[in-house]
């Protein structure tokens, strides 16, 4: 078994105003939690790996195929690969999501520290 907290993952700051903690990590999958602070914005962007991922706190608007979500805490989603999506992070909070890539996130295990 691997076992961490979100305060002891291993971490990466892609774009300002977002922290991505690697909280599970095996074979063919990766599991994150992921902090955007208010006003943040993770720009149009694809892979390859599917995305599964739910909101537990904070607010904000993800964009992908087409369709817009208001995002409150329950909201949940599946983003096929390569399908291009952003988010925005537009409430007073910061949004706090858990997304699970699959295959795994090699590019984030590797700019991780």
């Amino acid at each position: 078994m691997q076992a961490t907290t979100w305060d002891e993952a291993p971490r990466l700051k892609p774009v300002p105003g977002v922290d991505i903690r690697i909280i599970g990590n095996g074979m063919h999958a990766t599991m994150c939690y992921i902090v955007i602070n208010p006003g943040a914005v993770v720009d149009w962007h694809g892979h390859h790996q599917e995305q599964m991922g739910t909101l537990i706190a904070g607010s904000g608007e993800l964009t992908s195929g087409g369709k817009t979500v208001k995002a409150q805490p329950g909201a949940a989603w599946f983003i096929p690969p390569n399908e291009e999506h952003k988010f925005v992070a537009n409430g007073p909070e910061a949004a706090v999501i858990i997304e699970t890539f699959a295959p795994a996130r090699v590019d984030y295990l590797l700019a991780a520290k």
